[in-house]
């Protein structure tokens, strides 16, 4: 007897894959959305999505108005899809040799390769007309989205040992509940059709928030009057374009269609990502709008971008050269924080007018010229080369702090030099210099090199730190001419401290003092106010970050009205800003008691420290800086040092500067622990290793944990995948042998970015027991290679002691193992699972197949030994793809058990109105051991294999072999395409029967 069960054959999460109809899959040309009257998907579990995405102009249809969405989804299919619906346009040039520039899909596949989410092979191949897995599509929804690796995966029968390069995107996409698997698994190699590839693609969209708003020709966008909200992103691909009155809550693409054109952001808010991919030296003009960040990204030439009106852009990412202009009211922002990133290329150059608060180089041998206008902190980091900013007489530097070599010329000022690295050439005027212990610099032309100490400054032999009225041991002179205005000179503050500078006098008290505040112009009282003689600092509670940031703090210092050793007065102000993060430990719980050394730049691990915070009890922190890029040096007790960074802005409080400290190991683990910069964004740790019975391990983020009789002998702690890590990985069972350590660029072999690991400033730390420094620490080679792994160290443990080969070279393939993979058991389970593999998933019953004849559920014969029967046939019920509400397809019994048992028949046609689902249970047995699988047959509908039939009969009449008499199917042909709407099921067999007679007697 048939059983009615329900299977969620509706709903199928699978990748962002749209789908375009090609004459390279269907043998006619696709035509218009706007002409297709879809006439196989009336019936169709995803017909109202289908035709959702029809009208939207995302999918068309074939020649004979049919959608084919049981079809399964190509490679360049997928890209084109894709494209459209997110709206992609850049592209790179491509040369694979199947891909031809007059293949309809050659633009796709260029644009494909350029977002990074779909690549060639080695062979200079791309495959265009490869059908996608859903492991492949896992991947490149994972790269799309931006998901963080997972180890999900291993909780699916099917995908425990799936491969490293798709394991941990499986996770991903499950943990993010993107693609589901059912009661078989996630079926990992299954290819999947267009209706789901549809359909998963729809929610892929909505879970972004809403498809992308692209515009492509030149126009002005956007009302002249109020405010249009968009939910979703928005693309601009045309030159002369103007957009307008706009608040774009998604990301906002500046595309490649622009070329050196021009484009108008008016009155735009952008709280997502604007990227800035075309333009040229005319420019890109930001005039009254707020962005939280762009990133500049032009590959061939420099584009200016100007900024005017009221703007405010919170962070400006580089990653080419560029032209920041700004042409401001009086007050407003326009840059706030730029970041010159490591992907800028060699010799890169960027001009800059206008004042900006933060300026960071991350990347080395840059020619950036300050034109006009001032910085008010310039940090580069370490670990880069050759950088040069040239100021002219109409600029100036108010900080500028140097972790590296670096030179500062031309003619302007820099108020103060903090100089960390040797190799430091300074030649405008410096009105106070900090240098390092031990290192030496050109400054103004002469070579110096002191203590933490200002150059220019009269040290004191003891700190007189004064809170009261100071004990007078020279009085006074009387300050007589108290009705002369006093000289105001600039005054250093900070939020919570402002310093005078040397011509302020040497012997000062708190009483030769009147100190005032305000902020944003309202007078306020700062408390508990001291003053520090030694260091020219008066010390005051900072205001809180939370009720005050983005607020100016104004502080002017005077003398006392009747007498003072103060004869000028000093006035400054600084706007408060800082971030607040939480610091959780490897396992995500929040650690309290940290102590956190924030220092100006990426990636400083040594030298002043701006600013000291410990975490709360949720291990929550807040910390007050000016706006820039912070390197945090986290500490406490039972845990390894560890390194965080944090970004403060102008105006904008970042509450999500979260950081990893890792635990220390106990006393015979060790830990191997991975850094880096921004970028790659994701970088991956792999660990080989000898297993206790002499085989080889691999533990990494597909592969998490390496378990052993039980216990953990080795496991991946942490994977970042947002850039600078950390990355920890712990070995908790020292099983002698040679242990290889290396690392690769999973952003540049997954998503196709230009990053490389040579300028990602990597950096591996092994630490034995619970040492609290590293016992080895590995840099990444520098240089121009794209090389995607990093091969760190071998290591050999034996009788429980460490020694190491220093490997540290960068690979074009990834290193392997000297041991043997751990085998599979060669059981006779094993054995009925491999038979299992051959036997396919899912079966869909092609319009030919002929009544109460045997139908095998694959052409290969068992192996010896093993029987292969079908148990079950039952009849599943559907899942409306829109309501969830299951309902019954049929009462009619279609498909049974054949009379010999091991495969099925077809006992009648299907002439209702839906596919008739089975599910067909096969048995399995050698010896004593028995295992089931369950194949899933769609008898689709006689309306469904009419026109698949039609379909074969169009095609051999549109091509006829020479000889052939075709009149017979003509006349079967013609008699379908008689038949009216609401034909007969009999007279629907006979048609069908006729059809199929005739093409099988032209074979």
């Amino acid at each position: 007897m048939l059983t009615t069960k329900i299977r969620p054959w509706a709903i199928l999460l699978l990748s962002t894959a749209i789908l375009l109809p090609t004459a390279g899959l269907t043998g006619v040309d696709p035509v218009s959305a706007q002409s297709v009257n879809a006439t196989d998907i009336q019936h169709h579990w995803a017909k109202n999505v289908l035709i959702d995405w029809q009208n939207k102009g995302y999918i068309s249809g074939f020649q004979d108005g049919s959608l084919q969405p049981d079809q399964s989804v190509t490679r360049s299919q997928l890209a084109a899809l894709i494209n459209k619906s997110f709206g992609f346009t850049s592209s790179v040039p491509i040369h694979y040799r199947d891909v031809q520039p007059s293949d309809w899909y050659y633009n796709d596949i260029a644009i494909a390769k350029a977002q990074g989410y779909m690549e060639g092979y080695k062979d200079s191949t791309f495959h265009p007309e490869q059908q996608v897995t859903r492991q492949e599509l896992a991947v490149i929804l994972t790269s799309i989205k931006k998901l963080k690796s997972s180890g999900s995966a291993s909780r699916m029968k099917d995908t425990a040992n799936s491969p490293s390069w798709s394991k941990g995107s499986i996770g991903a996409v499950i943990d993010n509940g993107l693609m589901n698997g059912d009661e078989k698994g996630f079926r990992p190699k299954d290819t999947t059709t267009r209706a789901e590839a549809v359909t998963v693609l729809n929610r892929s969209l909505q879970s972004t928030g809403a498809a992308a708003t692209v515009y492509n020709t030149a126009g002005v966008y956007g009302p002249a009057s109020g405010q249009q909200q968009i939910s979703g992103n928005v693309q601009l691909n045309a030159a002369g374009s103007t957009l307008r009155n706009m608040v774009i809550n998604g990301d906002l693409l500046l595309g490649q269609g622009i070329g050196e054109g021009d484009a108008l952001l008016d009155h735009v808010t952008v709280k997502g990502t604007t990227t800035v991919n075309g333009g040229g030296s005319h420019s890109i003009h930001v005039k009254d709008s707020n962005l939280a960040t762009m990133v500049i990204n032009k590959k061939d030439g420099d584009v200016r971008v100007e900024t005017s009106g009221s703007t405010v852009i919170q962070q400006t990412v580089l990653q080419s050269g560029a032209i920041l202009e700004e042409k401001m009211n009086a007050g407003a922002s326009g840059f706030n924080n730029v970041v010159m990133s490591s992907l800028l290329p060699t010799g890169a150059r960027v001009t800059m007018n206008g004042r900006f608060d933060a300026v960071d180089i991350a990347a080395s041998s840059l020619d950036v010229q300050l034109v006009s206008g001032s910085i008010d902190s310039l940090a580069v980091a370490s670990g880069t080369t050759g950088n040069r900013v040239d100021t002219t007489s109409s600029s100036s530097i108010q900080s500028a702090t140097l972790n590296a070599p670096a030179t500062i010329g031309g003619n302007g000022t820099v108020e103060n030099a903090y100089i960390r690295a040797e190799g430091v050439t300074i030649t405008p005027r410096v009105m106070q210099t900090s240098i390092d212990n031990g290192i030496t610099a050109r400054v103004g032309g002469n070579t110096v090199g002191l203590p933490l100490t200002p150059t220019n400054t009269k040290k004191k032999e003891s700190n007189h730190n004064e809170t009261t009225t100071p004990v007078n041991e020279t009085k006074p002179t009387p300050n007589t001419d108290v009705t002369a205005p006093p000289q105001i000179q600039h005054l250093d503050v900070k939020n919570g401290q402002a310093v005078l500078p040397p011509q302020a006098g040497d012997v000062l008290f708190l009483s030769d003092m009147n100190i005032t505040a305000t902020l944003d112009g309202v007078p306020i009282n700062l408390r508990s106010i001291s003053y520090d003689s030694v260091t020219r600092t008066v010390h005051f509670d900072p205001l809180k970050l939370l009720h005050y940031n983005g607020k100016v703090l104004q502080v002017k210092i005077a003398p006392v009205a009747d007498f003072s050793r103060l004869t000028r007065t000093f006035q400054g102000s600084v706007q408060i800003s800082g971030f607040i993060g939480v610091i959780t430990d490897t396992q995500g719980e929040p650690v309290n008691g940290v102590k956190i050394m924030f220092r100006r730049g990426v990636g400083v691990m040594t030298g002043p420290v701006e600013a000291t915070v410990t975490t709360g009890m949720d291990g929550n922190y807040t910390v007050q800086l000016p706006p820039g890029i912070y390197t945090g040096e986290m500490q406490k007790d039972g845990f390894l040092t560890s390194y965080m960074t944090g970004v403060s802005l102008t105006g904008i409080l970042n509450d999500t500067e979260n950081g990893v400290i890792i635990q220390q190991a106990d006393k015979d683990q060790i830990h191997i622990i991975l850094t880096w910069d921004e970028f790659p964004q994701d970088e991956d740790v792999h660990l080989l290793g000898p297993t206790p019975d002499g085989f080889g391990f691999q533990t990494d983020s597909s592969e998490q944990q390496y378990i052993y009789n039980g216990e953990v002998y080795a496991e991946l702690n942490y994977d970042a995948m947002q850039g600078y890590g950390p990355e920890a990985l712990t070995i908790r069972k020292r099983t002698p042998g040679t242990y290889t350590f290396y690392v690769d660029n999973i952003s540049q072999l997954h998503s196709g970015s230009t990053a490389t690991l040579r300028h990602s400033s990597a950096r591996v730390e092994v630490y034995d027991g619970q040492s609290p420094t590293p016992i080895k620490t590995y840099l990444i080679p520098a240089g121009d290679g794209n090389e995607p792994y990093w091969h760190v160290f071998d290591m050999n443990i034996a009788d429980g002691q460490l020694s190491f080969t220093d490997r540290n070279l960068l690979l074009n393939a990834a290193p392997v193992s000297k041991y043997l993979p751990i085998p599979t058991a060669d059981s006779d389970q094993a054995k009925l699972e491999q038979e299992a593999d051959l036997i396919p998933d899912d079966i869909v019953l092609s319009y030919d197949t002929k009544l109460n004849q045997e139908i095998a559920l694959t052409d290969k014969q068992p192996a010896d030994g093993i029987t292969r029967t079908v148990s079950s046939v039952e009849l599943l019920s559907a899942i409306d793809a829109d309501t969830d509400n299951e309902f019954s397809v049929t009462n009619d019994v279609y498909l049974s058990t054949a009379d010999t048992g091991k495969g099925l028949q077809l006992l009648q046609y299907n002439g209702s109105p839906y596919t008739a689902p089975y599910k067909v249970t096969v048995s399995l047995r050698l010896g004593d051991t028995t295992i089931q699988k369950n194949v899933y047959v769609d008898v689709p509908n006689l309306d469904t294999w009419l026109n698949q039939a039609a379909i074969q009969a169009q095609s051999v009449l549109a091509q006829p072999a020479a000889g052939q008499d075709t009149t017979g199917l003509q006349t079967a042909l013609d008699h379908k395409n008689a038949l009216p709407q609401a034909a007969a099921v009999q007279d629907k067999i006979t048609v069908l029967q006729e059809l199929n007679a005739a093409l099988q007697q032209l074979k």
